[in-house]
Parts: C-alpha cells; structure tokens; sequence
C-alpha cells in the first residue's frame, strides 16, 4: 500500500486506477498524428455534427461562445472519446494539467460531443463514478498525481503513470452514500454561484442606470454637474529602483500596492503580493486607509476606496483626499469606473495599456448633489456587500466541503452503520 494512504476499513481496499476504470483514453488513441490531420478537421461553424469540448468549456459550464465543432466523420473516428455516458476528464497536458471534471452529458449543450486533445477520459461501471470523482479531489489523490506531473517547461503526465495511482475504494452503496453527501454540497455551491452572478448582474445593470441618470431616485431632480478630474489634486505612486533590489522588500514590511494588487468590488485585495521594507517606504509614496486609487498601466481603469494604509508603485495614481471633501468617495470610484469603461468602449474593444496624468485630467465625469451621491452609493454599496457576504459564504462551504471530502475518503467519518 502506498505510504500515503491512512490505515483503511477492512472492508475497503485500495485499488490501481488501472483495475477500476473500464475506459482510460483520449484524443491520441484514434490514430496517428497524419490521421487525425486528415480526419479531423475544426471549424466554428455550430450547424456541423459535433462539438469539441476543451478544458475551456469544461471551465465554463459548456457556454463558449467560441466553441469548435467537427463533422460526423471526425466525430466517428474520435469513437472512443464520444461524450455519449458520464465520464471524468482529466487535462494532461499545458497550464490546465491535473485538474478534475466531472461531465453529466444532461448539461452538454450539442446533441453529439467528443473530447479534444490534451485529456484523459476515464469511465467505469464497476464502482460509483460520481464517487471516483470525489475520490480524484481528494488531498491524498492529489499528491500521488502531482508526483507524476513533470517539472517541464510544458506540464504533463501519460496514461500510464496514471493507471498505477491508487483509490480508497469502500463498498459499493457506501461509495453512492458518500457521493450523494458530496453531490448535495455541490448543488448548493451551484446554486450560491448562480446567485453570487444574479446579484452582479443587478448592481452592474443599476450601476449603469443610476449614474447614466436613465433612473433617478425620487426626491432629486437638481441637474448633474460635469466635472474634469483635473479638478482634484492626484499624484502617481512610486518605488525605488532596481524593482528586483530585494531590500527593498520584506515579509514585516507595509502594503505595497501595484496593479494586480487592485481587485474586486473596488477594494484592495486582502494581501498585496509584496510588502515594502522600511528602507524603501521614504521612496514611495504612503496612501492612508480610505483613499481612491486608480490603475495607470498594464490594466488600466481598475479603482478601489483602500481598505488599510498601504505604500503605492509608480503605477498608480492616487487621489488627494483633501480635495475631495465635497464628493462620496464611493460615488466618485463609481464614476472613475464608469468612465474608464466608457474610455475603453470608445478604443473599440481594444486593450487600453497606458495613460497619462496630462490625459486623465481631461476626462470628464458627471457628478449630482453630494446628497445624491451618498443616496446612489449607499444603495450599490448595500448590494457591495451581498455580494460580498455571499462570496465568503461560498468560500466557507467550499472549505467545509473540501474538509468533508477528505473525512469521508480516509473514512476518518463513516456515512453508514458498521
């Protein structure tokens, strides 16, 4: 038995992956590569006979706008990766490698679907597969599948390191309880996210609706003021260089804010990736609690009201709060965002890099009463925090599970009497 399983029931056995699963394939064993060139050929035309299904889809639930179908000759010489029962897909190749998926061909959007390169579909009916799937996510599993992953520049791991992994496997209806328990959390996950996106969708359509003025709120009616952001005074962060000097960095240091550090919900994120040492924070530029920052390269147009003292890099640029005493600092990180979209709806789709401090202060935003302000930003910041009370609670039972699924898979918690 491998070292890494925890002493089992004795009426549960550790088994290969080899001895359980009937179907171990993928995309390569329809023949040689000159066969599948001749054979199979893609195009992103849905009336043809069958989808492809890529780790893209597998990600997204399916709804790819820019999926990949092939013909019914293709899709009959990929015979023995047809989605036609349940299987689990593992990627074995590239960024996506080792990951778990579970498809239930009832969700599967095209009639007919066949698996594309770079994954290995496994299918059984000696054991629950729902189950092995579980069993997949698992810790213990895990461990054994990153061993077989090499460190190449590409990621990968065959179908014969595969087979020789092994499964804690118990009785068969105690492998149908313990998917069912997992199943259940699962459902629920679902349905969290299904919300967590309603909430979003809500706050962002009234978001557009409340500060493109297409609603008001009753009791104002005062016409909206356009304001130039060079109205406020703004400066840009800083940081000592080489970026690479590791003294300027250290693990007790303070915040260092840089564009990635800039997340959701106009917000920080809870860690920044770096923390800057005491050395280097008179070459940078402190940003207290509470202040309206903005991104100035890379991505640009991401703003956030930070949430605790922080230093910023030369790719931020942050507001005075001095002068902002006569705005809501939420309404205006509202507007700042709402017309960094606009910007970028005017480029055409394309990717904003860059801008200036000359450019920005140009840019005009529409501003009502400081009274309306605060009513508009306290009913989308209500919203804020639904969204973000639903996030972490998402977060908890993702957590609760993981923990669940591990108790159940080393039988350190028993679904069914002894």
């Amino acid at each position: 038995m491998d070292a890494l399983m925890l002493p089992l029931p004795k009426d549960w056995e550790a088994v290969k992956v080899e001895d359980i699963f009937e179907i171990i394939t993928d995309f390569s064993a329809a023949g040689s590569f000159a066969q599948q060139s001749q054979m199979v050929q893609y195009t992103n035309d849905r009336t043809n006979y069958a989808q492809l299904i890529r780790t893209t889809e597998l990600k997204n639930g399916f709804n790819n706008t820019n999926a990949i179908y092939i013909n019914k000759e293709a899709f009959e010489f990929l015979w023995r990766v047809n989605l036609n029962s349940d299987a689990i897909i593992l990627p074995n190749i590239g960024i996506n490698c080792g990951e778990i998926y579970y498809v239930d061909i009832k969700k599967l959007i095209h009639k007919h679907n066949a698996l594309a390169p770079n994954a290995i579909l496994l299918r059984t009916k000696k054991a629950n597969l729902k189950f092995l799937f579980y069993a997949f996510l698992d810790t213990w599993f895990q461990k054994q599948l990153i061993n077989i992953i090499t460190s190449s520049a590409q990621p990968k791991f065959t179908k014969t390191d595969l087979r020789d992994l092994l499964i804690p496997l118990p009785p068969l209806n105690e492998q149908s309880a313990i998917a069912d328990i997992l199943s259940a959390l699962d459902r629920y996950l679902c349905a969290l996210r299904a919300l967590i996106l309603k909430k979003e969708s809500v706050k962002k359509a009234l978001s557009f609706e409340l500060l493109s003025q297409r609603k008001r709120l009753k009791g104002f009616n005062q016409a909206w003021q356009r304001v130039r952001l060079g109205t406020y005074k703004y400066r840009r962060g800083s940081f000592p260089q080489p970026y690479g000097n590791p003294q300027w960095y250290s693990d007790n240091g303070m915040p260092f804010v840089q564009v990635y550090d800039v997340g959701e919900n106009f917000k920080l994120t809870q860690k920044t990736k770096q923390k800057i040492s005491k050395i280097a924070q008179p070459m940078s530029v402190f940003v207290p609690k509470n202040s309206v920052i903005i991104t100035l390269q890379g991505t640009i147009g991401r703003v956030a009201l930070t949430q605790y003292d922080c230093y910023c890099d030369r790719t931020i640029l942050i507001f005075d709060n001095n002068t902002l005493n006569d705005v809501n600092k939420y309404f205006f990180v509202l507007s700042l965002f709402t017309k960094f979209e606009e910007e970028k709806r005017k480029a055409d789709g394309s990717i904003i890099k860059t801008i200036t401090k000359q450019t920005l202060k140009d840019f005009e935003i529409l501003l009502p009463s400081l009274n309306e302000q605060i009513a508009i930003a306290n009913i989308l910041s209500d919203l804020d925090h639904e969204i973000i009370s639903l996030k972490n609670k998402k977060r908890q039972f993702e957590n609760i599970k993981k923990a669940l699924n591990h108790d159940l898979m080393s039988a350190k918690i028993r679904v069914l009497k002894k």
